[in-house]
């Protein structure tokens, strides 16, 4: 292993990386359920400022959505730079993870 792996698996092995990891996996679930639930209520596409994340870790979580094909991001009307709504796969996906009780 290189000092790099060692490293990388000491640093994974705390508490506070596994919650990181565990938060790189669940957040974009998240962030999907929210934009299902406002599109489902308003049948628009949901403004960024109804999203809620924050940092680098929910920049990311959206990025991986549109990135997966979750997602579709339009520009935004008069209140938001853009709009998102779930594509088919991502309703499918939303609707799988409610079942499982997952979000």
């Amino acid at each position: 292993m290189s000092a790099v792996e060692d490293f990388a698996a000491l640093i994974e092995g705390t508490d506070v990386m596994k919650q990181v990891l565990k938060g790189l996996k669940e957040e974009p679930a998240h962030l999907l359920a929210l934009i299902c639930r406002e599109y489902e209520s308003t049948g628009q596409p949901v403004p960024d400022h109804r999203l809620y994340y924050v940092g680098y870790m929910g920049e990311a979580a959206l990025k991986a959505l549109l990135s997966a094909g979750m997602v579709r991001r339009q520009s935004g009307g008069v209140l938001a730079l853009y709009t998102y709504e779930p594509t088919p796969e991502g309703e499918a996906q939303c609707e799988r993870l409610k079942a499982e009780k997952q979000i």
